[in-house]
């Protein structure tokens, strides 16, 4: 609804010599309509203080001015009340927007979380499990290194075994091979090369007795038979 136009008419006593144009609404018109002044400039209309005349049609005017201005006042206000309705409505449903969207950023955010929270578990899970199989593989190790150790010391002992009885063996025959050398005459010698486990080798001494004809003696004695 658009503002109502209105127009004065104006009509000047003055004789043709002294021709003047109002410029507006009298007092007196304005109270004939019942406008106060302050309404009518609010109104956007002219007003001459100055005149003092009443025109029966400016006072028609004015009334029918002012009924459609009432009318364009209550529509401007309703439009006023529409819009405060609507802005109101456009709140809410903004600030019921932010509150759905508001609610799904927490929930996206609790979402993260829990994605974040099982991907800590799974490293968490999977460092355990690694931790136990390299456990599992140092001990292992040190189940390999004590068999390695026994089998070590069972070798050693193996060794010295064979050590020692080689060297009875060596005792055993520079006994007899002594013993042989203590009787009479000289007897002959056989060497006997023998290798051992190690690589190393020893010398056996074997003595053969000589019979009495061999001897110094029983030569001497089968000479002065002859004799």
């Amino acid at each position: 609804m658009s503002k109502p136009n209105i127009e004065v008419v104006v009509k000047s006593p003055a004789p043709p010599n002294l021709h003047r144009e109002g410029r507006g609404f009298s007092r007196q018109e304005l109270q004939k309509a019942n406008f106060s002044i302050e309404e009518a400039r609010d109104a956007g209309l002219i007003i001459d203080l100055r005149r003092d005349t009443n025109y029966p049609e400016n006072v028609e005017e004015l009334k029918r001015f002012k009924k459609e201005y009432e009318e364009y006042l209550a529509e401007k206000e309703k439009q006023r009340i529409e819009a405060r309705k609507a802005n109101a409505k456009a709140r809410k449903e903004a600030m019921k927007r932010k509150a759905v969207e508001e609610k799904e950023r927490v929930k996206e955010l609790e979402e993260i979380e829990e994605e974040r929270a099982k991907i800590q578990e799974e490293i968490a899970r999977r460092e355990a499990e690694e931790e136990m199989e390299e456990a599992a593989e140092e001990e292992l190790t040190e189940e390999e290194l004590e068999e390695l150790a026994a089998l070590e010391e069972g070798a050693d002992l193996i060794s010295e075994i064979e050590e020692e009885k080689e060297l009875e063996e060596f005792e055993e025959d520079l006994i007899e091979s002594m013993e042989e050398e203590e009787d009479e005459g000289e007897d002959d010698e056989t060497k006997i090369v023998k290798k051992r486990p190690d690589g190393t080798t020893r010398i056996v001494k074997r003595v053969r007795k000589k019979t009495e004809e061999e001897t110094t003696k029983g030569v001497k004695e089968k000479a002065e038979k002859k004799e």
